[in-house]
């Protein structure tokens, strides 16, 4: 394998498998006759293996495979080690979406019931008088347990001499994601008074470092890369993983909800700490905040609350691109100082930053995000 398309496809075949083979091993255990009574296990372990599958983008693994091409350390050993450290964070990031829906009181994701939602038939077909939540409630929660077990049994698979330090690459980013999201739930307290260092470390915690950060640094190691260029990967992460998050509110906000699947009234009646909407209050005119302080967060946002809201997002739309790029920018610049070409740098951002899904009023205004999305 000589091209970055063909290594990420080849270690995204592996993940895959490796992932289905995980899954596999718990539903055997799970469905022994001592212990699936009344059938309802088999469907537990079907529905988190469904769930898994559903929403395993592979972005990570396709971050990882294009780090490690970027090194021409393309060996057997490093791709299998690599496959089982992105078994982990594929996993991983299914676990967190279990658990984030829970907390949030989510009933779908992108159109798809949610793990702990849809029991209560279960529930009345075994003559269980509970709440229909109960079940709900206990099938996530367990679920993203299970998942979690499954992450430390994958990392286990990763052999010597790169295991402990991949394991602690792991571990330290699950951590760092529980803290983000814990995060998050604070800042829906303070809701869109909180500040740019907040919004940044509570996004760079529960997103950057599992979804960019990791993926770079698990690769490296595989590579064999430097200590020194740790931290490079560090600052380029977090810049890409603001980034992302930038793009995902534009997107939910502007982009049509069939595609995005999110309901753009969502953010605007919770009132959510937003990096976007951050940037549109802070320069906002006096007018254009008083309209914010109508729309956003009281809760009983409508169809003109969304059309007003967008009006003024779009006017402060040449700000919103120069916040990317500048960004993007800095991302960029570090990957360079940590020694890789541009080309592998473009196949890293495209899996990050989905140029494609930009809104098509904010790509015909920057023209860079064309160019990038349209080079392969």
């Amino acid at each position: 394998m000589t091209d970055d398309e063909s290594v990420a496809a080849e270690l995204s075949r592996r993940v895959r498998a490796n992932v289905a083979e995980l899954l596999a091993e718990f539903s055997d255990l799970a469905g022994s006759s001592d212990l699936d009574t009344s059938g309802q296990i088999s469907t537990f372990t079907q529905r988190l293996a469904d769930f898994v599958t559903r929403f395993g983008s592979m972005r990570r693994t396709r971050v990882a495979a294009h780090v490690l091409h970027g090194y021409q350390s393309v060996t057997e050993q490093a791709l299998e080690n690599l496959a089982h450290a992105c078994a982990a964070l594929e996993l991983f990031h299914a676990a967190a979406l279990v658990h984030d829906d829970i907390i949030d009181e989510s009933d779908t994701r992108r159109h798809h019931p949610t793990l702990h939602t849809g029991w209560s038939v279960a529930e009345q077909r075994n003559g269980d008088s509970s709440p229909p939540a109960r079940l709900g409630l206990a099938a996530g929660l367990l679920g993203g347990d299970v998942l979690l077990v499954l992450c430390a049994r994958a990392m286990g698979r990763v052999e010597e001499p790169v295991r402990d330090r991949m394991t602690e690459v792991f571990q330290d980013v699950q951590l760092r994601t529980v803290v983000g999201e814990f995060q998050d739930v604070l800042l829906e307290r303070r809701r869109a008074s909180a500040d740019r260092g907040a919004i940044t470390s509570m996004a760079v915690n529960k997103t950057a470092w599992y979804t960019v950060i990791a993926p770079m640094r698990l690769a490296a190691l595989c590579a064999g890369a430097d200590d020194d260029v740790m931290p490079l990967f560090d600052t380029a992460g977090s810049a890409y993983g603001e980034a992302f998050q930038l793009l995902d509110d534009l997107n939910g906000l502007l982009a049509d909800s069939t595609t995005t699947g999110k309901n753009p009234l969502d953010d605007m009646n919770t009132g959510k700490a937003t990096l976007l909407h951050h940037l549109v209050r802070d320069h906002a005119t006096a007018d254009e905040l008083a309209v914010l302080r109508q729309v956003y967060g009281h809760g009983r946002c409508t169809g003109p609350d969304l059309a007003r809201y967008r009006g003024i997002v779009r006017a402060h739309g040449d700000r919103v691109i120069g916040e990317l790029q500048t960004l993007l920018g800095r991302a960029r610049s570090r990957l360079r100082d940590a020694g890789f070409s541009d080309r592998t740098i473009d196949h890293v951002e495209h899996e990050l930053i989905p140029h494609d899904r930009l809104p098509v009023l904010f790509t015909e205004r920057f023209l860079p995000w064309q160019k990038v999305s349209t080079r392969r």
